[in-house]
């Protein structure tokens, strides 16, 4: 069956040109202005309920709306009741307000019942008893002589010159000076202290220190006295040695610091000396340490048992090894005890060194 449609007879293409105006892709900016106005325009004619659809639907704030003070209320009331209104621009008394109110009398607290009991009787009544104090001003006896001697009253020569007083002299502080200097002949040469710190406080502070840091030092000193300030009273120890009562310590950490340090501290210490004996031999020779010495071996060995505590804070681990020492556990007592017991021991050593002859030994043949 042949096809319908004619497969080898030409037909014609249809063919669509390109347009010779072009088409604009984008709307002019002037366009764009005439519809942003358009639009304005449109919401400025409808804007009136627009904007008072917002306001009202707006939600209210805490402060917006609020009722009327109780003052101002009751100023109202009585207004409508034809009664006096209070005074709106002061305070009413509580006494007024109780005197109107029969309920709250009954409630009221007694001290305003019995004053409210007395009030009608102590009418034009000066207030009995009498204050044993003034708050008047009182001028000190060089402020009159002064004044009177130069024929004034001292408000009319004293005034301030932004924080100095001016107008008032003193012979010893010179012009200028409201009150005159203090008299320092009572005051002795030990009032004058060369050092800021307390010595124990400083030399402690000095062996916490490490690679030249004296303020991180010092921090960690602030909180070791403040922990001492904040413990707890020490228990009974013969072996701590105080002028202060066990119970008072902390409330004075430097003198709390002061009794731990001096108490564990040995008084002497072991020197090993060679050529005595003979032989090379060493001889143990005990040697007594100055006040200075004596607290430096105490802080060494109390830093040195600190570094075995597990406290991550340096100044913590002292603090605590502290408070061991004022309990008595700690190893810096078993330290001093093996001190001194050596040197009891070797005391008969102080002459032979002293003397600085040689001991000689005589060598023992067996038969």
């Amino acid at each position: 069956m042949a096809p319908r449609l004619p497969l080898f007879t030409t037909r014609s293409v249809p063919f669509r040109t390109k347009p010779t105006v072009p088409q604009k892709r984008f709307a002019p900016a002037s366009s764009l202005l005439q519809q942003q106005r358009a639009a304005s325009d449109d919401a400025a004619a409808k804007g009136g309920s627009l904007e008072n659809t917002a306001l009202h639907t707006q939600a209210k704030g805490p402060n917006m709306d609020q009722l009327p003070h109780v003052t101002e209320e009751a100023a109202a009331i009585d207004k409508t009741m034809g009664n006096t209104p209070p005074d709106v621009e002061q305070g009413t008394p509580v006494q007024e307000i109780l005197k109107r109110d029969k309920d709250a009398q009954d409630k009221a607290p007694q001290v305003m019942k019995q004053d409210l009991k007395l009030e009608p009787n102590s009418t034009n009544k000066s207030p009995s008893g009498s204050r044993s104090f003034s708050t008047a001003a009182r001028k000190s006896a060089a402020e009159v002589e002064a004044v009177s001697n130069l024929g004034g009253s001292v408000d009319s020569l004293v005034h301030f010159q932004d924080t100095r007083v001016v107008g008032l002299e003193y012979p010893d502080a010179g012009f200028g000076h409201k009150f005159g200097l203090p008299d320092l002949k009572p005051l002795g040469k030990a009032v004058n202290f060369k050092r800021r710190y307390d010595p124990v406080v400083e030399q402690v502070t000095r062996s916490l220190m490490r690679d030249g840091k004296l303020s991180r030092a010092q921090k960690n000193m602030q909180f070791i006295l403040d922990a001492l300030r904040t413990s707890s009273a020490p228990p009974s120890n013969k072996d701590l040695i105080s002028p202060l009562p066990m119970q008072s310590l902390p409330l004075s950490p430097v003198a709390y610091l002061t009794a731990i340090i001096d108490s564990v501290a040995p008084l002497v210490k072991i020197r090993q000396q060679r050529g005595l004996l003979g032989g090379g031999a060493s001889m143990p020779i005990p040697v007594p340490l100055r006040l200075r010495q004596r607290r430096r071996t105490a802080i060494q060995w109390i830093l040195t048992a600190a570094e075995g505590r597990r406290e991550d804070k340096l100044a913590e681990r002292v603090a605590k090894e502290l408070l061991g020492v004022a309990e008595g556990r700690s190893s810096a007592w078993e330290k001093r005890a093996r001190v001194h017991k050596m040197a009891i021991s070797a005391r008969a050593n102080v002459k032979i060194a002293a003397n600085g002859r040689r001991i000689r030994t005589k060598s023992i043949r067996g038969k």
